[in-house]
């Protein structure tokens, strides 16, 4: 079984996604930490540990895709969930190659993020 303690960081632009995956997370015993783009996130994964990543693909500032080769750039192994409005298989493609383990399509519902979530933290 999973330690549910672990931390999770969730990076959307999207006010109200964020701060709904965020919440889903946490009443099921996760530590949440968030960031509004790739570059916000970027900054949060330099100064912190977390066991894995929600982020979203199409971002100001800093998009999804730079994001997870920056991290990737980085060699810290940390798990990754796409969660996208902007789906195609060109964009599931990339992020497969990049590492991410689960690539889902918004909109989603709790038990989809929650399901997500088990397949990628590590044990």
């Amino acid at each position: 079984m999973f330690d549910k303690t672990n931390n999770i960081l969730i990076v959307d632009d999207e006010e109200y996604t964020r701060l709904g995956y965020a919440e889903v997370l946490k009443l099921d015993g996760y530590k949440v930490d968030t960031a509004i783009n790739g570059l916000d996130a970027y900054k949060k994964i330099t100064k912190n540990n977390y066991d894995a990543i929600v982020t979203d693909l199409r971002m100001p500032e800093m998009d999804g895709i730079s994001f997870i080769k920056k991290l990737n750039d980085l060699k810290k192994n940390i798990p990754v969930l796409v969660i996208t409005a902007f789906g195609n298989y060109k964009s599931y493609k990339n992020a497969k190659l990049l590492g991410v383990i689960e690539y889902l399509n918004k909109p989603i519902r709790a038990k989809d993020l929650k399901d997500a979530i088990k397949k990628i933290v590590p044990d």
